[in-house]
């Protein structure tokens, strides 16, 4: 794969990232330093439970098509698709979100269950749009979209701080909104029209075929991995426990653009890439890979050596958040592990090796949940920084093990990536 190819998309896809993961740093920036700690802790879990419900959206309806569309040459056949996949989307996230109202009437909160509802059905139908585009890598093109989408959500919160009234009901409607705009927005740059034929059982049964089942199975157990340490936490420690723990994580996630970047952009490079062999597709990830290797690596490095300072520019010289240097530098060394063994997972998926992806990703839940009991209520946020690390560790273990299977197999576990839908009736 030519250098110049590589820098031009992987730089598009990190600018891309950088606005989405931006806005929503900024949006978590502002809400933990003029919410009350209970109701920063109340938006942090609340955010986690619709994280965990995307995957469904994700899994079995947006990583097909992204594989998918590689194999198809036509217009008007791109074009079906990626309607009936929008449509499915939109089905399912209404259906996803349902989940919300009862929970939330359960705690006591039945005032967010509506503007919750609305957030999150309107934010799968962006990341449907958003998706789209990535899938042909138009990465650049999604930039004007996920701006409004992403900075539009910090600038409502700002206006809501500034009229005094800046409420959780009030935050969701007003991230609603803007997904809805940009979904709009997107919609018109894919090109597509609301006319034409929308087979929505047979793209269904095409994309469960792919072998969605198994990208759904990997996908809850990597969130839940993340999910179960931060619920223990918030067992063990109380809500203000967890809201510690997001906010360090905050810091941490300033590189979060990098790797979800790349998650945007391996799996289709790898399947292009793998068509001449597996050896390809690897190098074509590693390529990406190593692109972002430095920034993540500085950054990194510059919160290891400075954590105190840099939780006071982000939370002030007197929040309660400035006493977490060793929280921060632990999560640091976790996220360093866990990044390595996520461009291992992202290659897998580009060659349709999801149960190889899913193993990895057990492995990794399976010590989450072990040394949370074993670590949390003994050593509180400094146990869960551990369980991070530890969890890393044996998903880097589990990626040695998964390579050394695939690279020593004739054939990756599903068939190649574009071949299924063609395997698939057509007529029916």
């Amino acid at each position: 794969m030519r250098i110049s190819l590589i820098l031009n998309r992987g730089s598009w896809t990190m600018a891309d990232q950088m606005v989405v993961s931006g806005g929503t740093f900024l949006v978590n920036l502002l809400l933990a330093r003029q919410l009350p700690q209970e109701e920063y802790g109340v938006f942090a879990v609340l955010l986690g439970g619709m994280l965990t419900l995307q995957l469904p959206c994700g899994a079995l309806l947006l990583y097909p098509l992204s594989v998918q569309l590689q194999a198809l040459d036509g217009k008007a056949e791109r074009s079906m698709l990626m309607r009936s996949t929008l449509v499915l989307v939109l089905l399912l996230a209404l259906v996803l979100g349902m989940v919300l109202a009862p929970v939330l009437l359960a705690f006591g909160r039945a005032e967010l269950a509506i503007p919750a509802l609305l957030c999150f059905v309107f934010w799968q139908l962006q990341e449907a749009t958003r998706r789209s585009l990535f899938s042909t890598f138009r990465h650049r093109g999604a930039i004007l979209g996920d701006s409004i989408s992403y900075a539009g959500q910090a600038l409502i919160v700002i206006g809501l701080a500034t009229q005094g009234r800046l409420t959780l009901p009030e935050v969701y409607l007003g991230m609603a909104a803007t997904s809805l705009f940009a979904a709009a927005v997107q919609w018109v740059q894919l090109g597509l029209t609301l006319r034409g034929p929308l087979p929505l059982r047979r793209v269904a049964r095409e994309f469960w075929a792919f072998g969605a089942g198994w990208s759904l199975v990997n996908g809850i157990l990597s969130q839940l991995r993340g999910q179960i340490l931060a619920w223990t936490v918030a067992f063990e420690g109380g809500i203000a426990a967890a809201a510690a723990l997001q906010a360090a994580a905050n810091v941490v996630n300033m590189a979060n653009p990098l790797l979800i970047s790349l998650g945007n952009i391996i799996p289709q490079a790898v399947a292009r890439a793998a068509r001449q062999g597996m050896a390809e597709g690897w190098r074509a990830a590693r390529s990406y890979a190593y692109l972002a290797l430095p920034f993540f690596l500085g950054y990194a490095a510059l919160v290891l050596a400075v954590p105190g300072p840099i939780l006071q520019l982000f939370y002030g010289s007197s929040s309660g958040y400035t006493d977490l240097a060793t929280v921060l530098r632990l999560l640091v060394l976790g996220a360093l592990l866990g990044y390595v063994a996520d461009i291992f997972v992202s290659f897998l998926h580009g060659v349709v090796a999801l149960r190889l992806a899913t193993f990895i990703n057990a492995t990794g839940l399976v010590a989450t949940v072990i040394l949370s009991w074993l670590l949390v209520g003994q050593l509180g946020l400094v146990g869960g920084c551990l369980v991070g690390i530890g969890a890393n560790m044996v998903r880097l273990a589990a990626c040695r093990s998964a390579m050394a299977k695939l690279m020593g197999s004739p054939a990756s576990p599903l068939p190649p990536p574009g071949l299924a839908a063609a395997a698939q009736p057509r007529g029916k």
